[in-house]
Formats: structure tokens, sequence, C-alpha cells
């Protein structure tokens, strides 16, 4: 936590040298139940900076009296055109269920791991995955695509990733509904070589969400759902899954504050 503190600290010094730089930062909390049945605790930073010049994100986690580099990216928007390097995640997790931190999904998830270029403009995104830049910034390790669309309400997306190495391809798709504090959803995944499907359904309303997903070989696995809340500026979440077939309950809770 030491470390935490003194990452938040220089953070913040940084941020005094460019006044014309908005800064946020998030300092969060979660306990989630591990393989092994205990509860588990994990601290963690995210810091976003934008400026004329571009824009930036951090995210921190501690490790034992340590801090460690979860996840970075480096970017700038040109004429609506936003371009970012870094080791930022991959596309087509950002049309994932509605729940974060608990429950098995049966979506299929192309691996993240590693730095990634990323360019997007008007709904369409493209990613470029590395294999390994420490040794070969030009081996490219997969290729991710998707579009998105709101309006009135009515939520659309669809991606694709095909990977380089293996040539295998992983489609997706989601639409969903959202006005005000309600809304729900259906995403999908099909994994073309494999010839598997997944899929996970949600509804939210009032803060409150639940879900069920399943594939081609048990259309009911999970189930679950969440509640988040938001109390004097820290915003609160609670979240369990349960899982038909093994009978296993998994719970997590957390906080976080943005200053």
């Amino acid at each position: 936590m030491k470390q935490i503190l003194l990452a938040t600290v220089a953070t913040f010094a940084l941020a005094g040298t460019a006044m014309s730089a908005d800064l946020d930062v998030e300092l969060g909390l979660d306990l989630t139940q591990n393989a092994s049945d205990k509860m588990v605790a994990d601290t963690t930073i995210d810091i976003s900076m934008s400026a004329p010049a571009g824009i930036a994100s951090l995210g921190l986690v501690a490790d034992g009296d340590a801090v460690k580099v979860d996840s970075y990216s480096l970017g700038t928007v040109v004429a609506g055109v936003a371009v970012s390097y870094g080791d930022q995640g991959d596309l087509l997790g950002d049309f994932g269920g509605k729940t974060d931190s608990v429950g098995g999904t049966t979506l299929a998830n192309p691996n993240d791991d590693g730095e990634s270029i990323k360019v997007g403009a008007m709904g369409v995104s493209i990613m470029v995955g590395l294999t390994d830049v420490t040794t070969d910034i030009t081996d490219v390790e997969n290729v991710q695509a998707t579009y998105s669309l709101a309006s009135n309400g009515v939520e659309i997306g669809t991606g694709i990733d095909y990977n380089m190495d293996s040539e295998e391809m992983v489609l997706l798709s989601r639409a969903g509904y959202a006005l005000d504090q309600f809304g729900f959803g259906l995403t999908g995944t099909y994994e073309v070589e494999a010839e598997t499907y997944g899929f996970e359904a949600d509804v939210t309303a009032m803060g409150l969400t639940a879900f069920v997903n399943g594939d081609d070989s048990d259309m009911m696995q999970n189930i679950g759902g969440g509640y988040t809340t938001t109390i004097n500026g820290m915003g609160l979440y609670a979240e369990g899954s349960y899982n038909l077939d093994s009978e296993e309950f998994t719970p997590a809770v957390g906080a976080s504050f943005n200053f």
C-alpha cells in the first residue's frame, strides 16, 4: 500500500508540470474468491490523462510491497481518428458481458497479452496484436476489427479476430437496448474452425444486472448478477455467479474512488 500511495503522489507531481492536461485517477479495491475458495484482495490504480498533444493511460496493481504495471497506452486523436499503442487489451473484450469480476464465461476470448496498435474512427476499430516487441516488433500475432453503432437506445456491435499463427477465426456479435437505467443485451461468439459457439444474455435495471450464459454443448452453464452504486463519490459493487454444473458460487465485492 505504501508503494501504491507513492505512485499516486508521483502521478500528481507529474500532472502539476502539465497544467493543460486533464488527469483522472481511480483507486480501486477488489475482493474476489480464488481457485482455493479463499477471498483475496487486489488493489489497483488506473490513471488516464488527456492533453492537446495526446492521450495516455496507465494501470497499476499491487504485488506484495511492489507496484507493477498491468496495462498502459499512449495515443493521440487526429481529425477524428484515434491511434494508440500499448498493452491495452483487445477489441472483442469490449463487447463482453455486463459483470467483470466473477463467473465463468462461455464467450470465446482470443489472446490479448502483449502490446498492440489500435486505430478507431466513426464506430470502426482495428487492432494489430504484436507477439513480442522485445524480439521482433514486426511479428503480428492477431488482427481484430469491430464495428459498433448506438442510436435511440439501440446498441449493435460486431467483430472478428484472426490469429496469424493458428489461422483460427472468431466472430462476435452483440445487440442490445438501453434507456435510462434499464437495458438488455445478447452477446454471441462463433469459433469458425472449431465450429463452436457461446452466448451470454444480460438485463439491467436500476443498477442491478443479471446474466446467463452457455454454449452449444450446454445452454445453461452460469447464472449470476451484480449491483453497482455510488455513495459520496465512491463507487461500490457486489457480484455473484453460480455454476449450474459444479454447483459452485463465486462472490466478489469492490470499491473505487476517483480523484
